[in-house]
């Protein structure tokens, strides 16, 4: 473990110097979507990100509709079918791609910097992003594809497990539901639904666009402008409604299979959250960081009781979950809990100088390493103007981890960790779960699936 976390360490000091040399700059357009830039000549390209509040916490009663809206982005324009889009883009070798999550709707574009192809590329993709088509024939097929995986999901002992899980933590709240949909929800919607999604959430007012690359900060003013002034300016969304405390202990799922699916947990931190990186690091030690962690030690490498366990804190505009997820054989589901249990006790007990500075270093040198190329950078600087991070983010991260001290740690695990509230689900054959549930509080409830 020590050799690997060696070797994490020499490519942050390798790293570290390229990193204080970023300058990253940020402004607004003139209909006031705020842009974060950064200027990086290695090489003659440039990578933007262009993220809007327009994720599936925003869906109403028609969950998926925030998912196929974005989906359906880059399928065809006001000028073009998704054929012909496609054509064009591979000729230009624009990569223009689109993701749907939570908390956001995201469209990455990445473009060689020569003029006579950035410039057809950004033309490109502006027409996407301010006139997509919506053709009904590409959402029928969407649909039916999507429909294909949430048929799937239901023939997936983990998929069932984790959609359980974040229905357990939020309950009626947006974060409870899976981005994609559900299939009932899927089958109602209609182009006209994605149209009126996106005239209220893809404004300008709603958007943050990052670019790194081979450009000066004039052109990308220029860039951030064609992009997405073109949009109505609209109206800032209101905030994502407050998650409330879940009721503690675990739920029982009957489902015919030979390993036991376990996710349980407890509500996080908020991105903004004074306390995010002391509880960031707390997560790396407990099972944030595979075979160096508390759970995997103790729960695999001891016991050999799963094959893999990890933990993690997931913060966003709300607190996200801090939860753990481990399979094991439907016999060992009891002490593979019991052992979980101890091992939180554990975290909250004490936390030695020597483990927490193995961590601190693991945890600096894979930072660097996660940002060592234009396509990372831009989407930290993309995360850090949707959730109004500091512009000195970035820097300040390894700092802030380097200077943590161990007696600051412990306080904030202290008042953060609760494990006799955890709430969490066991799925797997009815006997099993009913005893494995034993080694934490029980949901009175036993929910058939």
């Amino acid at each position: 473990m020590k050799k690997r976390i060696g070797l994490v360490v020499i490519g942050w000091l390798v790293a570290l110097p390229s990193f204080a040399a970023l300058q990253i700059e940020s402004w607004q357009t003139p209909k006031g979507a705020k842009v974060l830039y950064a200027y990086a000549p290695e090489l003659p390209m440039v990578d933007v990100r262009v993220v809007f509040d327009a994720g599936s916490a925003r869906d109403t009663d028609k969950k998926g509709v925030a998912y196929l809206t974005n989906q359906l982005i880059g399928q065809g324009d006001a000028q073009r079918d998704e054929e012909r889009f496609a054509e064009e883009s591979e000729s230009l070798g624009l990569q223009f791609s689109t993701q749907a999550l939570k908390d956001m709707a995201v469209i990455n574009i990445r473009s060689l910097t020569r003029a006579d192809v950035l410039e057809p590329a950004l033309a490109l993709s502006a027409s996407a992003i301010s006139k997509p088509l919506f053709s009904k024939a590409v959402l029928k097929r969407e649909k039916a594809h999507l429909m294909t995986r949430l048929q799937a999901k239901q023939q997936s002992a983990a998929s069932l497990a984790r959609d359980a899980f974040w229905q357990q933590l939020y309950g009626q709240h947006p974060y409870a539901y899976a981005s994609e949909g559900t299939l009932d929800s899927v089958k109602t919607i209609t182009s006209a639904d994605l149209k009126q999604f996106y005239r209220r959430y893809y404004t300008a007012t709603n958007a943050v666009v990052a670019i790194v690359g081979q450009v000066d900060k004039a052109k990308a003013q220029a860039m951030a402008i064609q992009l997405v002034d073109s949009l109505p300016q609209g109206q800032a969304v209101p905030a994502v409604a407050a998650v409330n405390a879940p009721v503690a202990g675990m739920k029982q799922i009957d489902y015919p299979a030979s390993q036991t699916q376990m996710l349980m947990g407890q509500l996080g931190v908020d991105r903004l959250d004074a306390d995010y990186i002391p509880l960031y690091v707390a997560n790396h030690i407990l099972g944030g960081s595979g075979f160096a962690s508390r759970l995997m030690e103790e729960v695999r490498e001891k016991r050999g009781l799963v094959y893999g366990v990890s933990s993690a804190l997931i913060p966003m505009r709300q607190p996200g979950p801090w939860m753990l997820s481990l399979q094991t054989a439907t016999n060992n589901a009891p002490e593979a809990l019991a052992v979980v249990k101890e091992t939180l006790a554990g975290l909250l007990a004490d936390i030695p100088e020597s483990e927490l500075q193995e961590h601190k270093d693991n945890i600096i040198g894979s930072f660097a390493l996660e940002t060592d190329s234009n396509k990372d950078i831009v989407g930290y600087l993309a995360m850090m103007g949707f959730y109004q991070l500091p512009l000195s983010w970035m820097e300040d991260f390894p700092k802030q981890v380097a200077a943590l001290d161990r007696q600051q740690l412990l306080a904030v695990v202290r008042r953060h960790l609760k494990p006799e509230q955890w709430t969490g689900v066991l799925l797997g054959k009815p006997a099993d779960a009913q005893a494995g549930a034993k080694a934490l509080p029980v949901m009175p409830k036993m929910i058939h699936q």
